[in-house]
């Protein structure tokens, strides 16, 4: 079957690299013969896609009513496919899917704007979005259970075509254990700079430990927080104890030499970046109102899962006192083993089966 995934944006983010890894992986199966729409035109997206030699066509979409000029090219574009795959929601790009009568399977990956204000345009863009997935979607699938329960409520679902399907996420292939290059509990952070990550609430916690003098802890990120941040850090005397690397590509390294990544994020939709440490064997903190990544810090390690900053300056202040191996080899592999039901392969699967149900 033909499917075409439309999405809006061509950089590079958390969406756009799960649609982009779900559509190679379908080019290797017998089932799927996938193309990427994406409707603005420029970014590295576009390369990606190009150097996998993913079919690819470009929206050419503007910002502004200047769209509604491409209602009737989409409309005879999405009529060459059996499955139109939507990835995020635009009116003009949903009118057409509409009228090109094709199956319409629609992903909410977890955009519910928690960390801003939304305008009028935006609730209004929101209102057709319910009538959108309520009345045309022939399927929604959700990448958390968390993402599923926020979307019912929030665009009043009633629809019985619901289905969880996790992101698949690239895992490494490890050889072998790397051995620990020092004594220091070395704790780590990846994330965008911004503020649903709540790095306040990071260095609230470190701020509160007895002896800092065994531990130190790498940021990975960047973002518009920043130099609230460094301020903090500065604020609360931890400039000898926290050190900000600014963006990476390869966290590899860092992973695997981690004792406990914290990720102190509230309502993340899936979780991406503890899927990726687990992959490593590394142990992962978060707080009880963290959406999909409590979500699957539960699944694997429940006890890892904090209600307040407070419960996780204790937590590390016992690992701290009493040397309490959080990393000894069978916990390894249990996170390992965990992360392995996230691969990219078992979403092609279960994406599979939501087309073939259709």
């Amino acid at each position: 079957m033909k499917v075409l995934h439309i999405i809006w944006s061509s950089n590079i983010g958390g969406i756009e690299s799960v649609v982009l890894n779900l559509a190679i992986a379908q080019q290797n199966n017998d089932i799927v013969k996938p193309t990427l729409f994406a409707a603005k035109s420029e970014g590295p997206l576009i390369e990606k896609a190009q150097e996998k030699n993913i079919d690819l066509i470009k929206g050419n979409f503007k910002k502004g009513s200047s769209n509604f000029s491409k209602i009737n090219e989409c409309v005879k574009m999405f009529k060459q496919y059996d499955i139109l795959h939507l990835h995020s929601f635009n009116p003009i790009i949903a009118l057409a899917a509409i009228r090109s009568k094709r199956k319409i399977v629609f992903t909410e990956h977890g955009n519910f704007a928690f960390e801003r204000k939304q305008g009028i345009s935006e609730k209004f863009s929101k209102k057709l979005q319910e009538l959108f997935l309520n009345k045309y979607a022939n399927h929604i699938t959700f990448n958390s259970e968390f993402s599923k329960t926020t979307a019912i409520a929030k665009y009043h679902l009633k629809s019985k075509s619901l289905s969880v399907v996790y992101n698949g996420v690239e895992l490494p292939l490890i050889i072998e254990e790397q051995t620990k290059s020092s004594d220091t509990i070395r704790i780590g952070f990846v994330g965008r700079l911004v503020e649903v990550k709540r790095v306040d609430r990071l260095i609230e916690a470190i701020a509160a430990i007895s002896d800092k003098s065994k531990i130190s802890i790498e940021l990975i990120g960047d973002g518009p927080q920043k130099e609230s941040i460094i301020h903090l850090i500065s604020k609360n005397n931890l400039t000898d104890t926290i050190e900000l690397l600014g963006f990476k590509n390869n966290l590899s390294s860092y992973y695997s030499q981690w004792d406990l990544l914290i990720a102190p994020s509230t309502n993340e939709a899936f979780g991406l970046v503890a899927i990726e440490a687990y992959s490593y064997g590394c142990a992962v903190a978060v707080y009880s109102d963290g959406g999909g990544l409590a979500e699957l810090v539960n699944k694997c390690e429940p006890n890892m899962v904090f209600e307040n900053t407070k419960e996780l300056t204790i937590f590390i202040d016992s690992i701290v006192e009493h040397s309490i191996d959080i990393n000894e080899t069978k916990l390894r592999n249990h996170r390992k083993a965990f992360a392995q039901k996230f691969s990219i392969e078992k979403m092609d699967l279960a994406i599979n089966q939501v087309y073939l149900s259709l």
